[in-house]
């Protein structure tokens, strides 16, 4: 059982986890840099306005806190926070083995 669904489970009916996207969660648990390739058509949601038409993004999964937690897109090993992952304009995963030093640590 993942630490996501442990959680669940220890919390109960108190929290929604409706938004967390289970492709994320290895590599939430890991802190294992992904790349995400979007799918084409989609707005890029960094606000800038474009279109993805199939753009990569790299990035670490973070999980936002709260009754309702969603994954981040935390850019760099040292921000502390992102924006939210649009799960549905999310096409592939791919973890790049490159890991946050929280997770390097504990080896």
């Amino acid at each position: 059982m993942t630490n996501i669904r442990k959680e669940y489970h220890k919390n109960g009916k108190k929290m929604d986890y409706s938004g967390i996207d289970e492709r994320f969660t290895p590599f939430y648990e890991n802190g294992e840099r992904v790349e995400v390739i979007w799918k084409k058509g989609y707005e890029d949601y960094t606000g800038y306005g474009y279109k993805t038409e199939g753009k990569k993004a790299r990035f670490y999964v973070g999980k936002s806190t709260g009754w309702k937690p969603i994954y981040l897109q935390i850019l760099k090993r040292h921000s502390i926070g992102g924006g939210s992952i649009c799960s549905i304009a999310v096409e592939s995963i791919r973890g790049l083995r490159i890991y946050s030093q929280k997770h390097h640590n504990k080896k």
